[in-house]
Formats: C-alpha cells, structure tokens, sequence
C-alpha cells in the first residue's frame, strides 16, 4: 500500500484535516472566479474605449455599447475587509455617521464583507488604475499578488452610485450557511440603495455545487427593502448561480453589465 503524500513529505503524526482541505478547496475556487471576473471586467473596459470587442475568451453582452464613462473593475475583498473603506471619504463619513447613530442606541448594521464586488471605475481613469484594464494572463505569483491587492487601489475612490454589484462565491453549501448571502444581500441593499442613494444593486450567489441544502427554495427569499417600498418585490439574492466553470461564471456577469447604466 502506497503512503499518503502527508506521511512521505512530513513527519510520522502529521494530519491535514478535512476541514483545512475544505477551505484550501473555497479559497481555490474564489480565487479562479475572481481571476475569470478579472478578465471579463478588463475586456468590457477595452472595449468601452475602442469599441472593438477584442476577447476572445468572452463574448461580447448584445446590447454593450462603448462609452469610456462606464470602465467596471472587479476585485476580491479580504476576509472581514471593511467595504465602506472603498468609498470616497466624504461618502464614507456618511455611512460612519449612520453606524454610529445606531451604536448610540446599543444596535449595529452588521455589514459583512462580500467575497467580490464590482465598481465603476472613475472617469478619467488614473493612471494607477489602468491595471484594471489588463488581463491577468495566468495565475502567476505576480498575478495572485494583484487579484488579491486590487482593493487597495480603490480604495477612498469609489462614488455612492459606483458601486454595482457583489457575488458571494461557495464551493458547497452547507444548511447553516445558507443565510450568509442573504443576510448580506439585504443589508448592502439597504446601504447602497438607502442610506447613500445610490443606483440599483445587484448580488449574485455563486455556488460550485447545490447539494446538502435546499438552495434554489432558500434563495427565492425577497428583498426586504423591496418590499418596505411596496409595488413589485424583487428577490434578495438576484442571481442563483451553479458555478461549474469560472469563464462561464465570468460571462453570466458580463452580459448583465450593460443593466448598470449610471
């Protein structure tokens, strides 16, 4: 019987557990999908300028029409990563002044931070930000180091109506995880919609297998700042999506870029 590649490489009592595999595995799996998004985010961009559409990796969205104006850039967030931080100051002093009004009567709005966020992109783009429009060609060490340093360069320059979208990325779902989405969408709905009136929001549910919970059920669940307006509700989650091949995870967002027309 062959040894396990833990007993050859390491010492006699070394173990890797199933959950640290597990979350190698989730931190593979949003790394491809942000890498994927990555992309796809820097081909709407070439072609905002152009006009050409140059990919062709990815398809271009039918009704996309180029304007330098609506450049999106899409990054991965940190672990328990403060997204107010991506705002511009001024906006962001808004938000901290809603929070500490709450504080003030022992209460909190319980803002989690998103795997992944898109937003728009300033015009005219800084030259610090050019990056965003640029493949990441591989998953080189360089590469890596950009996918997850992107955010920094956002930060403090992001406008109350910029930012567009978020996607909550799960290998698998497990029953007791299953509210984490939801509890985000509705809360980053409240805040871009409500407290800084900003544009429509969208959030999007990537997960890499269905299995062990009832998630297409759960995620029909509507937006609870959808229905405090009344007329049409609309659902918390916008998007449930069975995530099999980050490109093909990467065109389902792209083709919804042109709904973001602020």
């Amino acid at each position: 019987m062959l040894p396990r590649l833990d007993e050859l490489f390491f010492a006699e009592g070394f173990d890797v557990k199933t959950s640290a595999i597990a979350k190698v595995e989730g931190d593979v799996f949003e790394l491809l999908e942000a890498g994927a998004l990555w992309n796809a985010a820097a081909a709407w961009n070439g072609f905002m300028d152009t006009g050409e559409w140059k990919s062709k990796n990815f398809s271009k969205p039918p009704t996309a029409v180029p304007t330098p104006t609506r450049k999106i850039a899409v990054v991965k967030l940190p672990r328990g990563y403060d997204a107010t931080k991506l705002f511009l100051p001024e906006i962001r002093q808004g938000i901290l002044a809603h929070e500490a009004a709450l504080n003030m009567q022992g209460l909190a709005l319980g803002l989690s931070s998103p795997d992944i966020v898109g937003v728009r992109l300033p015009y005219p783009l800084p030259e610090d930000l050019i990056c965003f429009t640029r493949n990441a060609e591989s998953l080189s060490v360089e590469n890596l180091e950009k996918l997850e340093g992107a955010y920094k360069k956002l930060e403090g320059k992001i406008d109350s109506t910029g930012f567009l979208f978020a996607v909550a990325v799960k290998r698998t779902t497990r029953s007791d995880r299953l509210y984490q989405p939801l509890f985000e969408a509705n809360v980053l709905k409240y805040l871009i919609e409500v407290v800084l009136k900003g544009a429509a929001f969208r959030f999007y549910a990537h997960l890499n297998s269905f299995e062990g919970a009832d998630v297409v059920r759960h995620y029909k669940a509507a937006s609870l700042i959808s229905l405090a307006r009344g007329g049409t509700p609309t659902k918390a989650v916008d998007v449930l999506y069975l995530a099999e091949s980050p490109r093909d995870s990467a065109q389902s967002v792209l083709n919804d870029f042109p709904l973001f027309h602020i």
